[in-house]
């Protein structure tokens, strides 16, 4: 998922190099498939008419279910995996970024330290939380007051919510400060519900092209600040 940032020398390059084709994933592809699904829709009503049989069977027969018969929503589809992706790589990214820069040591002659640095290294690819921490105790750098940060809090929850609840609503998701509520729209006409408690795990987050790319987008100049900071030095509070 994020070797990208592993492949390329600098971390932040390998970040946006992939997180910009993560976005050119979701304004490319859910278009194609569309023109697909007209393509065949067009070329079914082209064929001698049946009797026996509805265009639109034929349509649903002829996709079949690996494509929900012609109606799976694989836009949300590419959007979700896109931005669980793109946490991932950010994630990553943090922490090659903070290692190469505060732990970056030849402890060959130390097999103890080194099996000790490498426990470290699994725990925070696995805990975001310890590596928010790990920032402050070796880089002296609360992330949380970085000015990006609140757009890192709402791609992490949104993630959460994606993965671990179907894409529904979850409290965590609702508390960030830049949670997206559903509008009349995303509800099929229904007006939204005015308490938030009637969104958990009722409602799924909605996602659309322009508002997964912004998620992305404030990764990547979330992880450039994080880069820059580090590379202004260690803070003195």
């Amino acid at each position: 998922m994020s070797l990208q940032v592993r492949r390329f020398i600098d971390p932040f390059e390998g970040l946006e190099s992939q997180l910009t084709e993560l976005i050119g994933l979701i304004t490319i592809v859910p278009p194609l498939i569309e023109a697909d699904r007209e393509r065949r829709w067009e070329e079914i009503g082209a064929r001698p008419g049946d009797p026996d049989r509805e265009m639109i069977d034929i349509y649903e027969t002829e996709a079949g279910p690996e494509e929900g018969w012609g109606h799976a929503d694989f836009s949300r589809t590419i959007q979700t995996a896109a931005v669980v992706t793109a946490w991932g790589v950010f994630h990553e990214f943090l922490v090659r970024l903070l290692f190469e820069s505060y732990l970056n040591y030849n402890l060959k002659r130390y097999p103890a330290l080194a099996h000790l640095v490498a426990d470290e290294h699994r725990k925070l690819d696995r805990r975001f939380e310890d590596l928010q921490r790990r920032y402050s105790d070796f880089a002296r750098v609360d992330l949380k007051v970085l000015q990006n940060w609140d757009s890192v809090t709402h791609a992490h929850q949104l993630r959460n919510a994606l993965i671990h609840n179907s894409g529904q609503y979850t409290q965590a998701y609702l508390n960030t400060k830049l949670a997206r509520r559903p509008t009349s729209d995303d509800l099929y006409g229904f007006t939204p519900p005015e308490n938030d408690a009637a969104l958990i795990n009722r409602e799924l987050i909605p996602l659309s092209p322009d508002f997964t790319e912004q998620v992305i987008s404030d990764l990547i100049e979330a992880a450039r600040e994080v880069r820059d900071t580090l590379a202004d030095g260690p803070s003195t509070s």
